[in-house]
């Protein structure tokens, strides 16, 4: 039993079930053992492995959009780029290198909630232009890569066409188990009429009542005018898609390893949409595999010669994997006619000064296959 465990079933005999909101709080952010607290990286030093660490390119092919941003906010000194949640630095470096050919001025601003990534981070990125200060101050262009997946959520399961909310409390041995609620808050009563929908007879459903909140908060940190770009698997309408990860092995029993394995739930995108349009932003999504391809995906993969290095790029746009699940969606304040680059593609392309590529002693069996093992491809 790990400590947090220990603490969340004394709790619980207190208080009684806990909603599934508070244990997923607790099991990624306590300031103590906390998942994220004392996560120290990604890829083969982490649990699973994100865009960003599948390939360096994926960095670069941002910084065109980053690039975009820059001109139609009118080539601002500086350009400020604020990314949430920056894992290990693996987006925000190659984004600065790429940009930096094409942005005179530029501050990337890291608001990262895990003190272990913040040291990793700083580790890693030493260029001037990287600051973990001044988090709340507006950005031209903010930048969420599979952060809004971490947000805590209710599980609720309908019984005889109502909605039943699933709480944790103990079962007879005193470990942790799922416990039907007779009912659910208003909150979330409140979210399922907003989408006039109601889950199938017997099915659980993820419901993160907290993306609300999320998007005001892009909100507020964005410039007038300014771009957010907001990246994540996407399900809609919301459905049991919670998922564990530990040692690159993918789970879906959140009420083990607490604070040792990641949890995530897919974003509701048509909810996302609608609350960033009601915050008064523009907003509009597409899939990462078509987002990469308009960024230019063809050209930076032809300058790759490794097979390992092309063969962990084209995951990026597997139609089946990545490619298809990860959902970009652009959200822009002013700036009535834009259209952002990775939306609508570009024929002319200049061809980059240099493509990043992996480490050298990547060893390609071991990574393609601790890929497969955290996405098995459907």
């Amino acid at each position: 039993m790990s400590e947090l465990e220990a603490l969340l079933r004394e709790r619980i005999r207190v208080e009684g079930p806990l909603p599934f909101r508070e244990v997923m709080q607790a099991a990624l952010y306590h300031p103590r053992y906390g998942y994220y607290t004392r996560l120290r990286g990604f890829g083969a030093d982490g649990d699973f492995i994100t865009s960003p660490e599948r390939h360096p390119a994926f960095g670069l092919l941002l910084g065109r959009q980053a690039v975009d941003v820059w001109e139609a906010v009118d080539r601002p000194r500086p350009f400020k780029i604020l990314e949430l949640g920056a894992g290990s630095g693996a987006l925000a470096e190659p984004l600065v290198a790429a940009a930096r050919a094409a942005v005179p001025e530029l501050r990337y601003t890291i608001d990262e909630p895990s003190p272990s990534l913040r040291a990793v981070q700083r580790g890693r990125l030493v260029d001037p232009a990287f600051s973990w200060d001044g988090v709340d101050e507006p950005a031209h262009f903010l930048i969420a890569n599979e952060v809004a997946d971490a947000l805590p959520v209710d599980r609720v399961v309908v019984r005889g066409g109502r909605l039943r909310e699933l709480r944790v409390g103990l079962g007879l041995d005193g470990a942790l188990t799922w416990v039907e609620h007779a009912g659910a808050p208003p909150e979330i009563e409140a979210y399922f009429a907003a989408l006039h929908y109601l889950p199938p007879e017997g099915e659980i459903a993820d419901v993160c009542t907290l993306l609300g909140d999320f998007v005001q908060g892009l909100a507020r940190r964005l410039e007038h005018p300014g771009v957010g770009l907001v990246m994540d698997y996407a399900a809609s309408p919301p459905r049991d898609s919670l998922l564990t990860y530990y040692r690159h092995t993918m789970g879906s029993d959140p009420l083990v390893r607490l604070g040792q394995q990641d949890i995530s739930v897919h974003v509701d995108l048509r909810t996302l949409v609608r609350l960033a349009i009601a915050a008064g932003l523009r907003a509009g999504a597409t899939a990462q595999r078509a987002l990469l391809f308009n960024l230019g995906f063809a050209q930076v993969q032809a300058r790759l010669h490794g097979s390992t290095d092309r063969a962990a790029l084209a995951g990026l746009v597997d139609a089946n994997g990545l490619g298809g699940q990860i959902a970009a969606v652009f959200l822009v304040r002013g700036l009535p006619d834009y259209k952002p680059v990775g939306a609508v593609g570009r024929r002319d392309w200049p061809e980059p000064d240099d493509v990043p590529s992996l480490p050298p002693g990547t060893d390609e069996a071991e990574f393609l296959s601790q890929w497969h093992e955290a996405f098995p491809q459907s």
